[in-house]
């Protein structure tokens, strides 16, 4: 896989807007789709990309960096859709941003740490990746964690569910590609 670079972040802006210009909610499947008209919402600077790593008391991979110089969170919220059970669709915010959301950017954070242990276990069993207690978990989208650690290196991305973790990307640009692009 290629770097994570200023390039690809600028073009994954430019195709998830397009694609997200003509999209149309399924009614067949169930999960959290993009609103047509869903735009990212501008970067950050350094001094609040600096701001939000000390909010969340750790530091943020150099891929991630990049990726908040550009987008920082999208401007509506996604549907959350039932299939056809005729349930009327939920909202999330969708992409966090940083601090508009940063209450649920918390409250995520929070629900990975009083797991985890539980969390360490799983991951360990599955041999995929070592958690450390000197990692950050950042939420990213919904339940997506883009793993950080003190070395600044791009770690792995999480799908985390109370106790429901799986390896989801091995990266931050598989991450991007793998979510955003090809579904």
């Amino acid at each position: 896989m290629s770097p994570l670079t200023d390039a690809f972040v600028t073009e994954f802006r430019m195709q998830t807007q397009q694609k997200w210009k003509v999209v149309k909610i399924n009614p067949e499947i169930h999960g959290f789709q993009f609103q047509q008209g869903t735009r990212w919402l501008p970067g950050l600077s350094e001094p609040e990309i600096n701001e939000y790593e000390a909010k969340l008391g750790g530091q943020f991979s150099d891929d991630l960096r990049r990726v908040f110089r550009h987008i920082n969170g999208t401007d509506l919220p996604t549907l959350n859709v039932y299939g056809n059970s005729g349930e009327h669709h939920g909202t999330s915010v969708g992409v966090y941003s940083f601090p508009r959301d940063f209450a649920q950017i918390a409250g995520r954070i929070q629900d990975a740490r009083d797991n985890w242990e539980e969390i360490e276990e799983i991951l360990k069993e599955q041999g995929d990746f070592e958690l450390k207690k000197n990692m950050i978990l950042v939420p990213f989208y919904i339940h997506r964690y883009i793993v950080c650690g003190p070395d600044r290196a791009s770690g792995p991305v999480l799908s985390i569910h109370g106790t429901d973790v799986i390896v989801y990307a091995d990266n931050l640009h598989q991450y991007l590609e793998s979510e955003f692009l090809r579904r």
